[in-house]
């Protein structure tokens, strides 16, 4: 799925759904899926010039929190990043 300019759901989760259902992704560990996802958020941000400079530490870690939070909340009940793409996948294996 494309991220699009003009969005009419909101940026940051639509990056997080991007980089979680990527295959070709080999992020397993938590902490890097957050980071990537971040920082694909930021990029976007600084690209509209939205991100000033004396908070941008403060913007990263209130980033960080809702990325985590948005994490556990879409891979509930799987060990790890790795276990819910596997879970994922069989689902939509079974389901064809």
């Amino acid at each position: 799925m494309p991220i699009k300019e003009h969005m009419t759901t909101d940026l940051l989760f639509q990056i997080f759904h991007q980089h979680l259902h990527d295959p070709d992704c080999q992020i397993e560990s938590e902490r890097e899926f957050i980071h990537k996802v971040v920082g694909t958020y930021l990029l976007f941000l600084s690209r509209a010039g939205n991100i000033p400079q004396g908070h941008l530490q403060d913007v990263i870690e209130d980033l960080e929190a809702e990325v985590l939070e948005m994490y556990r909340k879409k891979t509930y009940g799987s060990y790890n990043l790795k276990d819910y793409r596997e879970n994922l996948k069989k689902r939509w294996d079974e389901s064809r």
